[in-house]
């Protein structure tokens, strides 16, 4: 869209000159950005060169229930802007193909199996759509906007129900032949290792995510080990956390045994990546000390070799629940600036 005007808008637009008197404006392009959830649907709109939204909606996803294709094209149009939009982008849990714009299967969505939600949306609002799983949307964002800023090789893990990740190699994100590469919580630490929710055996998610460290506590408390707590399927990671913090041994007991296994995992990715920072986020890593003394520990034990941890940089994540979004909208600048 351009304009013809006199005098200069109190807008961020593009100018140039053109004829006496007179300057063309040319509106710069609106991104969108979609967080898809099992809980909710978060779209937004941004400007070039901002991350502060110019319009946001978050509303209810109603994974288990059909229409959830049209609630997330309903929470695109609330929030499209009048201005030209030159791209979607999309964070989505997976597993996923970001090269088709696929859903493979997620069991958050039931309904969404093999399910084209990016040629969907694209031929729908004429526009590129870009699609890539949470975790990886989540580092791509610390390493645009966050913690990662300035590093060109990255780790990023998130340990909340499960446990996921994304990877910056060398200024690239990793996506791999079948764009589902930086499963991270699906390494296998030990093949004869507890269950894990994607039903095979011994992943770092079946040691370290928070239903895990409560799955662990249950079990000890059934065979007779005393604690504070009681044996009960809803227990959760926080309520093992909070008791760990009052003293309670098995609870502490259960944090370092998922910070042991965490470390290994860990050393596993230092020596395949080779990063300059671990960024470390959802609920989980947020206890602290419970987790991270002996996941330090056991990363220096089970490292190849210690010059990977020269210099090396472990940081909180900076983005909060925004790093989803966030990273749907470096994904799509990046994909059409190519």
């Amino acid at each position: 869209m351009i304009f013809i005007v006199n005098q200069q808008p109190h807008h961020p637009f593009l100018f140039g000159r053109h004829g006496r008197g007179s300057v063309i404006i040319i509106l710069m392009p609106f991104t969108i950005a979609v967080d898809i959830g099992g809980t909710h649907i978060r779209a937004a709109s941004y400007l070039p060169e901002t991350t502060s939204a110019t319009s946001h909606c978050r509303v209810r996803s109603f994974a288990n229930e059909p229409g959830v294709y049209d609630r997330l094209v309903q929470a695109i149009e609330s929030i499209w802007p009048k201005d030209k939009v030159n791209a979607i982008g999309i964070a989505s849990p997976g597993p996923l193909d970001p090269h088709a714009g696929s859903i493979l299967a997620t069991p958050n969505i039931p309904e969404w199996r093999n399910f084209p939600v990016g040629p969907n949306l694209s031929r729908h609002f004429g526009l590129p759509v870009y699609l890539d799983n949470d975790a990886n949307m989540a580092g791509l964002a610390e390493w645009q906007y966050g913690a990662g800023k300035g590093h060109h090789d990255l780790v990023y893990i998130t340990i909340s129900t499960g446990i996921g990740g994304g990877v910056i190699s060398n200024d690239h994100l990793l996506q791999g032949f079948h764009g589902m590469a930086a499963e991270l919580g699906h390494m296998i630490i030990d093949p004869d290792g507890p269950p894990c929710g994607c039903g095979h055996n011994g992943h770092v998610e079946s040691f370290s995510s928070g239903p895990a460290i409560a799955r662990y506590v249950n079990e000890q408390i059934r065979i007779g080990r005393q604690s504070s707590l009681q044996a009960d399927p809803m227990l959760s990671g926080q309520q093992v956390a909070d008791a760990a913090l009052r003293g309670d041994a098995l609870a502490i007991a259960a944090f370092e045994r998922a910070g042991y296994y965490l470390g290994i995992a860990l050393a596993n990715y230092l020596a395949i990546f080779d990063p300059s920072i671990l960024i470390f986020g959802g609920g989980v890593s947020q206890v602290g000390d419970l987790l991270f003394k002996p996941f330090e520990s056991s990363l220096r034990e089970h490292t190849f070799h210690p010059h990977y941890l020269d210099d090396l940089v472990i940081a909180k994540a900076a983005l909060g629940d925004d790093a989803g979004l966030l990273g749907a909208l470096a994904l799509a600048r990046m994909r059409s600036q190519e």
